[in-house]
């Protein structure tokens, strides 16, 4: 008799049949294994998890998320995406959380708000379809700086961890300038939101945010009118453009009155947008 240990090493035999024998059992046993793993891998590679995985690689390039990124590297990107659902004033994540995603607003509004010294909520940013949230955040372990909450009844976002985009970047360098192309629209959204913010008068912040809307989440009608697309409370569009409430509800009530603007349950029509651009542009107009 002999014994024989079917480990990965080739096995020391003694026994009456000689090396050779026992070399062939253990060549045979690692065989088997082998076959047991590709028969378990096969298993887990269903043709509906397949199609899964085909069906969340297409959502994510209609996303801004990975932008010119397809083929291998995005379906590996999509093989471990997950879809995350939240309703309206569920907190996506709390200032002082770890940032572990890069996700991509698929459906709804996302508020970015970070709370005051006198206890009011500072709504930095919004996030609408198509934008990308946590690049940075996400790739340096960083943990976030504002709250983000749902505004919208229901928000959807593809998440991607950070760590299999760090994990792929070597094998797949087109990632780089596609997460280069992200950030700088991160960047030209800032600008915007500085460009609002540091408008001298809150007549004029408030026609340049309505714009910006319009142009980020609107739609034109067949009339001519600009949709905004967001609906939003006036103590939110007063965050928004740092003025009070009542401050923003007095204007909106003057354009309203006048006819240059809507009111509908989703959001804003800009019904004479001229009106509105002659206040939000420079000069003695915006006041």
């Amino acid at each position: 008799m002999f014994q024989v240990s079917y480990s990965r090493a080739a096995p020391v035999l003694t026994g009456p049949h000689g090396v050779a024998h026992g070399y062939r059992r253990w060549l045979f046993a690692r065989s088997c294994a082998r076959m047991q793993h590709r028969r378990r891998t096969t298993m887990n590679e269903t043709p509906e998890r397949t199609a899964a995985t085909s069906a969340l690689a297409r959502r994510l390039a209609a996303t801004g998320l990975f932008p010119g990124v397809d083929g291998p590297c995005l379906a590996q990107l999509a093989a471990r995406a997950v879809l995350r659902r939240a309703r309206g004033g569920e907190y996506l994540w709390r200032t002082g959380d770890r940032a572990r995603n890069l996700m991509a607003v698929e459906q709804g509004l996302v508020a970015v708000a970070r709370p005051g010294e006198d206890g009011e909520t500072n709504l930095v940013a919004l996030f609408g379809p198509g934008d990308s949230l946590c690049i940075t955040p996400a790739l340096e372990g960083l943990a976030f700086p504002a709250d983000a909450v749902a505004v919208t009844r229901q928000v959807v976002l593809l998440c991607v961890p950070a760590a299999v985009v760090q994990q792929l970047q070597p094998q797949h360098p087109e990632l780089a300038p596609a997460l280069n192309r992200v950030l700088i629209e991160h960047t030209r959204i800032l600008r915007a939101k500085i460009d609002i913010v540091s408008a001298p008068t809150a007549p004029r912040r408030l026609a340049m945010v309505l714009f910006h809307l319009a142009h980020r989440f609107g739609t034109r009608r067949a009339d001519g009118a600009l949709t905004t697309g967001v609906h939003l409370t006036r103590a939110q569009l007063g965050h928004l453009v740092n003025a009070r409430t009542e401050t923003v509800i007095r204007i909106l009530s003057r354009w309203q009155k006048a006819g240059w603007i809507r009111t509908t349950g989703h959001g804003f029509e800009l019904v004479q947008a001229d009106m509105l651009e002659r206040i939000a542009a420079p000069g003695p107009h915006g006041r």
